[in-house]
């Protein structure tokens, strides 16, 4: 049996669990508030496994989760491979597609 998470304050888990009931179980914040609350009980390794994340990720949505709230837990804008298209070139996409939806 994994051994509890002493990362994961009794406080911490109360406010994971009244969190997850405001946002719910769908969504990113959802799945990562269930981990939290699951690393509690079970351990961060075993449910770092279980989610295919690696510890360092668990503990970075523990830290931000105390530190920001739930706003810690929401992917910010900005994340991820920026578009080659400028705006001009997005522009004249739409209009192409408005034209012509085939």
């Amino acid at each position: 049996m994994a051994q509890k998470s002493k990362a994961i304050s009794d406080d911490l888990y109360e406010q994971a669990k009244k969190g997850l009931k405001e946002v719910g179980r769908d969504g990113e914040a959802g799945r990562r508030l269930q981990a939290i609350i699951s690393a509690k009980r079970h351990g961060i390794t075993a449910v770092s496994k279980i989610y295919s994340i690696t510890r360092a990720t668990l503990m970075s949505w523990i830290r931000n989760f105390e530190k920001e709230s739930l706003q810690g837990l929401i992917i910010k804008p900005g994340r991820g491979r920026k578009s080659k298209m400028n705006d001009a070139i997005r522009e004249d996409a739409r209009a192409i597609i408005k034209s012509n939806p085939n």
